[in-house]
Formats: structure tokens, C-alpha cells, sequence
């Protein structure tokens, strides 16, 4: 379950989210935006919710189809760093 994450903010509104785990294989990933949080899915069931009252992370997620996700295990990235998700984005917050 994802319940905390970090974030890569890059030149031109870039984003990648950086999260603590091991990210569900084989389904499709979801990164819900709410007005002060996200939620993760993985196909139909909810993997993780993450309160995040910073509006400029929000604001760049609303901005996106999709979002890559960097799993940074137990706080040691396994190397080389790399992408090894990409979440489909939907905005549930106006």
C-alpha cells in the first residue's frame, strides 16, 4: 500500500512521483487527483491515498494523461534509476 511519496519536479511542468514500494504488476496503474490528495489504483482496487495539499505538485498532475513512477524501496533506489511505471491520470478535483 502506497502511503507516502515524494516528488521530481522538472523544467516545463515535468513531473515523476517517487513512492516507497513495490508497484503492482499487470494491471493498469491510476493516480487519482483530489483537491488535497491522490489516490492510487491498480485495475479497480485502490493501492495507496496520500494526502498532498501542495498545489503546485497538484496543478502539474492536472496538466498531464499520464505520470511515471520511480520505486525507491526501503529508501535505497535500485540502480540504474529508471521509470518503472506510468500511471493514467484522472483529475477528480475541479
Amino acid at each position: 500500500m502506497i502511503n507516502n511519496c515524494d516528488f521530481i519536479l522538472g523544467e516545463n511542468d515535468s513531473i515523476v512521483i517517487v513512492v516507497p514500494v513495490s508497484l503492482p504488476k499487470g494491471e493498469p496503474l491510476t493516480c487519482e487527483v483530489h483537491k488535497f490528495g491522490l489516490v492510487f489504483r491498480s485495475g479497480e482496487h485502490q493501492v495507496g491515498n496520500i494526502d498532498c495539499e501542495r498545489q503546485d505538485v497538484l496543478q502539474r498532475l492536472v496538466t498531464k494523461a499520464k505520470v511515471g513512477l520511480i520505486e525507491f524501496i526501503n529508501g535505497v533506489p535500485k540502480f540504474p534509476v529508471y521509470i518503472s511505471s506510468v500511471a493514467n491520470i484522472e483529475v477528480m478535483a475541479a
